[in-house]
């Protein structure tokens, strides 16, 4: 991966999703409702995408049953994702500083998935995946058990 590859698809996303995780503990912490919560940021969401297709005039796949059916299932999983994660914060009471890293192993699901569905397999260095994996599972177990 080039180095603007890694800012712009790796440091800049997890920042942005770090703030993201902190800003459902604020809302949540304001007061928000789960429903409310997800419902804003759904629509805040589909407020900067139809604008996003507006500005540019890219609207490719818009009209597309499968493009649109499987961006439908990343809302919704997304959406359960959230209102899970806000449950934990604000009903079971489980801080962001742990949360946050727990929640964020998604990453092993993405990379078996990804091998898998998309055969991006061969174009990964399997024992490095594997480490890496190991890793990060290590590291979720770990600081889900700091409380």
């Amino acid at each position: 991966m080039n180095s603007n590859g890694l800012v712009i698809g790796g440091i800049i996303p997890a920042i942005c999703l770090g703030l993201g995780t902190l800003f459902v503990r604020a809302s949540l912490g304001a007061g928000a409702s789960i429903p409310t919560y997800v419902a804003i940021v759904g629509t805040t969401i589909g407020v900067l995408g139809w604008a996003s297709m507006a500005v540019t005039g890219h609207t490719a796949g818009l009209g597309a049953t499968p493009a649109v059916g499987w961006a439908a299932c990343m809302g919704v999983v997304w959406s359960l994702a959230i209102a899970c994660i806000s449950y934990a914060m604000a009903t079971l009471k489980i801080p962001v500083s742990i949360i946050a890293p727990f929640t964020n192993s998604n990453c092993v699901v993405a990379l078996v998935g990804g091998a898998l569905v998309f055969s991006e397999w061969h174009h990964i260095n399997g024992p490095r995946a594997l480490a890496g994996t190991l890793l990060v599972v290590a590291g979720a177990s770990v600081v889900a058990t700091a409380r």
